[in-house]
């Protein structure tokens, strides 16, 4: 098979080991002692409702949003959920306070300034809302690294890239995806139950894109795609 990636590779003389330490070498992530008390804050915040816990839309034009919002109200108690307004403001907002980093051109005395990265979701699951602007979920990319290891990409090599980038982050972030992943498995239950309740309302889409949603984090045999 003729392979894009592989011949500009072979062209220029580029070991497939030399982008992979580079993608994980530069990306900036927050680092384990600021995560815990963010995440800490954020866990309140779900259970608790003391202030907004935002989520991305769901559905083209984010129509189905009120789907997952209705879930949310059922599992938590609470209406303070909110649709992010851009679908990444808020993930955007907290890696640039957590890490002192801004993509913002605009110099200022405040943030050190970014070019060319982009705010990625390492494990996805962004209608979760311990997982949207979950601190151990966000980092920033180099836009360059996307070819590699964004959804639209396929083949081995993609898969080499995924596969470290993700087991990467996943054993940095071991405690905390743990902790998610054993609310994720508390919570199963309560999601099945509504899904089942309401089964007349909601789509089969719907109903498997929750329960995705709502799984734990795996290893990498068994993770999809980086989610942009």
């Amino acid at each position: 098979m003729r392979d894009g990636y592989k011949l500009f590779m072979n062209k220029f003389n580029i070991d497939e080991e030399d982008p992979i330490k580079f993608e994980i070498d530069e990306t900036i992530y927050v680092i384990d002692p600021v995560v815990k008390d963010e995440w800490e804050l954020l866990k309140s915040n779900i259970y608790n409702g003391n202030q907004k816990v935002f989520v991305r839309g769901y559905g083209r034009d984010a129509e189905g949003t009120e789907l997952y919002m209705s879930l949310y109200k059922e599992l938590f108690g609470h209406n303070n959920f909110f649709k992010d307004a851009t679908n990444n403001a808020e993930p955007t907002k907290l890696i640039r306070r957590l890490t002192g980093y801004s993509r913002q051109e605009k110099p200022t005395t405040k943030y050190k300034r970014l070019r060319n990265y982009q705010v990625s979701h390492i494990f996805g699951k962004t209608k979760n809302p311990f997982a949207f602007t979950a601190p151990w979920n966000i980092v920033y990319v180099p836009k360059i690294m996307d070819p590699f290891t964004g959804h639209e990409s396929k083949g081995i090599l993609t898969e080499r890239f995924q596969k470290d980038f993700l087991t990467h982050f996943y054993n940095y972030y071991k405690d905390y995806i743990e902790e998610f992943n054993n609310i994720m498995f508390e919570l199963s239950p309560q999601v099945d139950k509504y899904l089942e309740e309401n089964a007349d309302f909601i789509t089969e889409k719907f109903k498997s894109d929750a329960i995705e949603q709502f799984s734990p984090i795996t290893k990498w045999s068994e993770l999809g795609e980086i989610l942009i």
